[in-house]
């Protein structure tokens, strides 16, 4: 028998999530730990912040600022 780790990175799963996927595709989970989590920005955060430049932009060519 080989013990191997192995990092995987996932969307919207959760740790039981994962555990049962692998479970469920035959493979045996003996741990799952979670190194790093991170926020990211929905679609709506981009086209928000993205909206700010153009805005930021206009002020600058206007002369403003």
């Amino acid at each position: 028998m080989t013990h191997a780790n192995f990092l995987v990175k996932v969307t919207d799963a959760t740790m039981p999530q994962v555990r049962k996927a692998l479970q469920g595709a035959g493979i045996e989970v003996r741990s799952i730990i979670l190194v790093h989590k991170e926020k990211t920005e929905t679609q709506e955060d981009s086209e928000e912040i993205q909206e700010e430049k153009e805005d930021e932009e206009k002020g600058e060519e206007s002369g403003e600022n």
